[in-house]
Order: structure tokens, then C-alpha cells, then sequence
């Protein structure tokens, strides 16, 4: 079991939502003192984001999940699974402004919501293992299932490709004149390939205009539009 499938058997897990998303669904629980949901991280490659009310505000702790498999509030302590993590902190702040103390549980009928890669990463694990390593059958599951964390990690880097607003290497007039074809709704993007270095431009409708933003890889591997929020894959900054 590895990403968002480890948590979304808890009632208080959102899954892809946003952190406006999940401001809004605690407002709706009235902002008590100590309310508490995760969400599925969406800068941090299989993580999760805690969002915690406290005086009436929300503050939102990133989740990493690190090498080893467990998890962990940056700086905090490593735990097995983010269930364990949240029933230590509903006993020990240790970081966090106040004690996890109620959780706020999805509305009924409401599942948790799955982002783009999601739907996409089954299949594209499925193929890219049958492909490399020509298994079938028991041999191809057995794969996927002693694999499944390095391969989620390898196929997200490449899950854009699949992604219909990704046009791969076109040049900045391309981009124009294909973000104006069809609706000209503010807001409609596409992100290209700049060059050959890992370098993107994410074009966006706005009022008509087409604004561009340059989206470069540091030295880390991260991708980030300059002095904005990094992410591991490309498909998370959409």
C-alpha cells in the first residue's frame, strides 16, 4: 500500500482536495478548537498535508513521506502509517500549535477525491512494468506489488506526458494560437516543453491575453515558476 490508498479508509481524509477545500470544510464545522482533516499533499510526491484549527484560525503542516516509508511532520517524528501519526498527535502537540482533538469526517456519500495522476497511475504501471520487464499474469501482479513504490515515484515524473493539457516541445506563438482555439474561459492553460534542460512554460487565458510562466527544475530536481512553491512533478503544479 503506498500514496493516498494508506489513508482512504480514514473518515477523515480528504484526498486531492485543496488547501482552500479544506479551509471551507472546516469553516462548515464552525473552526472548533483542535478540528482537524487530511488532505493528500500536492507539492510532495506520496505525502499528505494536516490542516488544524487553532483560535479560529488554519494552519496546514506538510506530511513527507520519507525514504524508509514512514512519515513525518518536517522536523517531527517518523511514524509507521499517517493514522499512527495523527493519534500521536492527538496526545502530543510536539511542533503543532494544539493537540489534534476532533476530526472533521468527510459528509456522507463523499469519497475521497482522486487528482488526474490518480486515475492515470494503474494503467501506467501496469504497462510500463509489462513492457519493461515482459512479465504476464501472477509474475506481473507479484512485480507491481513488491515494486509499487519506486515505480509510482518513476511514473509520476513522466505522467504529463498522458495529461491533455501537456503539448510537449512548441514554440510560444504555437501556444497562443492553440489556447485560443475552442472557449476563451479565463483560466484555460497548457503547459509546453521549453528545452532540453527540464524547462516548461505554463501559458494561461487571462481577459483574453495569454500570460506565460517560466517553470524551471532546480538542483534538487524540484520544479517551481521562479520564487513560487516547488513541486516533484509536473502534473502537481497544475
Amino acid at each position: 500500500m503506498a500514496g493516498a490508498n494508506i489513508a482512504n479508509h480514514l473518515p477523515y481524509f480528504f484526498g486531492n482536495i485543496t488547501r482552500e477545500e479544506a479551509e471551507e470544510y472546516l469553516m462548515h464545522e464552525r473552526l472548533s478548537e483542535g478540528l482537524y482533516l487530511l488532505r493528500q499533499s500536492r507539492n510532495y510526491l506520496g505525502g499528505f498535508a494536516l490542516s488544524l484549527v487553532h483560535e479560529r484560525r488554519v494552519h496546514h503542516y506538510t506530511i513527507e513521506r520519507e525514504l524508509s516509508g514512514s512519515y513525518a511532520i518536517a522536523g517531527g517524528k517518523s511514524h509507521a502509517s499517517p493514522a499512527e501519526l495523527i493519534h500521536y498527535h492527538a496526545e502530543e502537540e510536539d511542533g503543532l500549535v494544539c493537540l489534534l482533538r476532533k476530526p472533521c469526517n468527510r459528509p456522507p456519500g463523499v469519497e475521497p477525491k482522486t487528482g488526474p495522476f490518480e486515475d492515470l497511475k494503474e494503467n501506467l504501471i501496469r504497462e510500463y512494468v509489462k513492457q519493461t520487464w515482459n512479465l504476464q499474469g501472477h509474475a506481473l501482479e507479484q512485480a507491481i506489488i513488491s515494486q509499487k513504490p519506486q515505480l509510482e515515484k518513476l511514473i509520476a515524473t513522466t505522467a504529463h506526458e498522458k495529461m491533455p493539457w501537456f503539448h510537449g516541445k512548441i514554440s510560444r506563438e504555437e501556444s497562443e494560437q492553440r489556447i485560443r482555439i475552442g472557449t476563451k474561459t479565463n483560466g484555460k492553460f497548457l503547459i509546453r516543453e521549453r528545452d532540453n534542460k527540464g524547462s516548461y512554460a505554463l501559458c494561461v487565458l487571462s481577459d483574453g491575453k495569454v500570460l506565460h510562466y517560466r517553470i524551471d527544475r532546480n538542483k534538487t530536481g524540484k520544479l517551481s515558476i521562479p520564487d513560487g512553491k516547488k513541486f516533484d512533478t509536473l502534473w502537481q503544479v497544475c
